[in-house]
């Protein structure tokens, strides 16, 4: 790192963390207390009428922001199942979940803007928040959620109000905080799979000025598959050692967590800490497999894959079917895969005359080891695992004010990620390959070592300019200054006594890449650069009356660039021009309108939108690794949302949309001597082209209308878990349905009855094409149908 960009970072840190402490002096001026704005809850809960959200960190009703925003209050999650971050995919149209590791780790999708690399030294292109804490590591995006106020979704590119800059969208948890007033509220659950949950939350004064709150969180959840090895193993199936450990059943998950913030107020002032640790431990990966065949051309060139029926043999072994609960899988343990998070947050606001100001300070930890078998069959043949550590740490400040036409925001963020992570393949003791690959009998790991450490300072602000009655100008901007440095190795390493984790000690240096004459190089590549990269919005908003708000804009959003590394496979590595890839930016077209009829018994909202991508970070998975490419992508689609509540007892709530992604000049297949690549459009990776959602409360008109039932529908279109677009990677469209019924008993006391995935829809959600390696392809499903019933409490 250059010593002016060193000084640059410290200079802008020192600034931001004095005047930090600046604003802790007091002042006696009253303002818009943003405090108000961060404990607002939605004023009916279901999602239908008055709606206060604070995506633009005021209070506001949803209907007068010009962003296409999606709600979803704390009780509305309970009703609707939410019992995961990744659950907010499943019921908000527009969003969708990709992910790696059998669903045990995830990422979002917000308008087919994606890259589902698995890399754990990566970050994504939609921000994820938890209470202002923004989560760079996207093992961390999926997590138990418990003690929620509300869930915020902000769609279309992000980076002139707050936090960290994003091309997709953002999604914000925001967790219930400390009160003046006692405060109670308690969960009990059991359900299918011995499903055993508990969660509460207690909060209230603890002295002059002084409140607290303490939540936690436990869940526990037998296996789903159930492991009947060595079942399916027939006559040609190879010969193999399972390791002394084995052959246990997966998909479970045993999770703890807890949180526990104590908030001082004086004046016009509020300082508030908060603490949390959450960990799981689950199986190894809960993947099936099919058997799957490549499609080549006369090139040779691979312009396909099939799938090929399920008695079809992978490695002379026979495949459980997808439809049934049983697995036969020699590398399988129930309790193998591990994630700790550790977050501490400081959070300051008040008012400086008729500034308010806002300042977070905040770092996270995230532990994670993981395994999965690549081939899942009864056959001891080859495993894939992953060791991460990332620590982080930013620092943010916010200044806002009004007047009475114009509304302006501006702040400052510095961001600190090192984020280390060692993955690749593990050879047990017993397998196949190792007289095939003249390995050690003891097994040996193929690793991959990787360390990106992130600087990045922005200057960001908004402006809202009401410059007529019914008119209202919004511009704003953002200038970030990035800095990265990069260290990758790949070895052969011997393994340690238990043959499911990676090794230490190592025995040989690997191929990290080659140059452009074809020369192997084994030493470590390392870079370091700097990107100086902007974002901006300008929109008009015209508000005929103050039920109907019209709104057009355009928004320019930007992600940094990262690196590609390759597992080793067998194949050539990469080049190594084509490790690092540049910034993505996408300037998004945008005209929506919201608004509300009938004194707020009819809510509705609908935008339509046009996305223009340049150097789009395309993450194509070929044989056992990904890269990503950088192309030009278009996308163009529309959003609606209905919201209807007929009487008092009846509330409907309508969703859809429907957009038309493009990545252009794909790379699907390499040149060979006699023919060119192959290049094409396709569609990128868990990108839905439709989406549709309905949910439905109704109150009966019994037992002093203490009786309520809940549904809820989601269609979810075809979509592909492959930038390639082959006939094995697609996903068919398919409806999930699930329902509830609620009883007050009384004295705040409820109990409610759910069934999920009414009609038990088994629906391959994350897919790895394997086929050229092992003639199979990896798949993890949905839940199957489940129920639940809950007692809960709340004062």
């Amino acid at each position: 790192m250059s010593q002016k960009f060193k000084s640059r970072l410290r200079t802008a840190a020192s600034v931001v963390s004095v005047a930090s402490v600046f604003v802790l002096l007091p002042a006696s001026a009253q303002a818009e207390d943003p405090a108000k704005a961060e404990n607002a809850q939605p004023k009916k809960d279901e999602g239908l009428g008055e709606i206060v959200v604070t995506a633009q960190h005021r209070s506001e009703r949803l209907q007068d922001v010009g962003i296409s925003i999606s709600a979803l209050g704390g009780q509305q999650l309970t009703r609707l199942g939410v019992t995961s971050s990744i659950d907010i995919g499943r019921i908000t149209p527009g969003v969708h979940v990709s992910g790696n590791f059998g669903g045990q780790t995830a990422q979002y999708t917000i308008r087919g803007v994606t890259q589902n690399d698995f890399s754990d030294v990566l970050e994504g292109p939609v921000a994820v928040y938890y209470d202002d804490g923004y989560i760079g590591s996207l093992s961390g995006q999926i997590f138990g959620t418990f003690d929620l106020e509300r869930v915020e979704i902000l769609k279309g590119p992000q980076g002139t109000l707050f936090g960290r800059n994003a091309t997709g969208g953002l999604v914000h948890f925001i967790p219930r905080k400390p009160t003046d007033q006692l405060s109670i509220n308690a969960n009990a659950t059991y359900g299918s799979f011995n499903q055993t949950r508990l969660e509460a939350g207690v909060g209230g004064p603890l002295g002059d000025g002084l409140s607290g709150r303490a939540t936690i969180l436990f869940n526990r959840q037998d296996p789903i598959f159930k492991n009947i090895y060595p079942a399916g193993t027939t006559p040609s199936t190879p010969p193999s050692t399972a390791p002394s450990r084995c052959c246990e059943d997966t998909w479970n998950d045993n999770t703890l967590g807890g949180r526990l913030q104590l908030q001082y107020k004086t004046g016009d002032w509020k300082f508030r800490v908060q603490g949390s640790a959450l960990r799981s431990i689950m199986s190894t990966s809960p993947y099936k497999s099919f058997p799957s065949a490549p499609v080549f051309n006369s090139a040779g060139q691979l312009i396909d894959t099939i799938r090929l029926p399920e008695t079809s043999p992978v490695l002379g072994a026979i495949q459980q079917p997808r439809d049934n609960d049983k697995i036969s899988q020699a590398l399988a343990l129930d309790d193998r895969n591990r994630l700790h998070t550790y977050d501490v947050g400081f959070h300051i606001d008040g008012s400086i005359g008729a500034v308010d100001v806002a300042a977070i300070t905040d770092w996270k930890q995230l532990k994670k080891s993981f395994f999965t078998d690549t081939a899942l069959v009864p056959v001891n043949f080859l495993g894939v695992a992953s060791d991460a550590n990332t620590k982080q740490f930013s620092q943010e400040l916010r200044l806002s004010g009004k007047s009475d036409s114009l509304h302006w925001s501006a702040g400052a963020y510095y961001l600190n990620i090192n984020a280390y992570d060692v993955s690749g393949f593990i050879v047990p003791p017993g397998s196949i390959l190792i007289n095939a690959l003249s390995l050690p009998s003891a097994g040996a790991d193929l690793t991959n070592f990787q360390r990106l450490k992130t600087q990045s300072f922005s200057l960001f602000s908004q402006l809202e300019w009401k410059f007529a009655p019914q008119l209202t100008l919004v511009a704003g901007g953002r200038i970030i200054f990035e800095h990265q440095d990069y260290f990758y190795r790949s070895a052969l390493i011997q393994p340690p006594s238990n043959p499911y984790f990676i090794g230490t000690t190592e025995l040989a240096a690997l191929p990290v890449s080659q140059t452009a004459n074809g020369t192997l190089v084994t030493a470590p590549y390392t870079n370091t650069r700097h990107n100086t990269l902007w974002a901006g919005k300008i929109q008009l908003e015209y508000r005929p009356n103050s039920a109907t708000l019209l709104y057009v804009g355009v928004n320019r959003g930007v992600k940094g660039g990262a690196y590609n590394a390759k597992y080793q496979d067998g194949t050539l590595p990469l080049l190594q021009s084509q490790i690092p890839y540049k910034p993505e930016t996408l300037t998004s077209y945008e005209a929506g309108v919201k608004t509300s009829l009938l004194d707020g018994a009819i809510v509705g909202s609908a935008a339509a939108f046009y996305y223009d991508y340049k150097n789009y970070q395309a993450f194509l998975f070929v044989n056992t690794s990904g890269l990503v490419q950088n192309n030009p992508a278009t996308n163009y689609g529309i959003e609606a949302n209905l919201q209807i509540k007929p009487t008092s007892r009846l509330s409907v709530n309508l969703g859809g949309s429907i957009f038309r992604p493009k990545v252009k000049g794909v790379v699907t297949a390499p040149a060979t001597a006699t023919a060119p690549a192959l290049v094409r459009d396709t569609e990128p990776a868990f990108a839905p082209r439709e989406q549709v959602s309905a949910i439905v409360n109704w109150t009966l008109p019994v037992a002093n209308d203490a009786i309520s039932l809940s549904a809820n529908a989601n269609y979810t279109g075809r979509f592909f878990n492959n930038l390639r677009n082959f006939t094995s990677e697609v996903t068919k469209g398919y409806i999930l349905t699930s329902g509830n019924i609620e009883w007050k008993i009384g004295s705040g006391f409820t109990a409610t009855a759910s069934l999920d995935n009414i009609f038990n829809k088994r629906v391959d959600m994350i897919g790895f094409d394997l086929t050229t390696f092992c003639g199979c392809s990896h798949e993890s499903y949905n839940r199957p149908r489940t129920w639940r019933i809950s007692l809960g409490y709340q004062l």
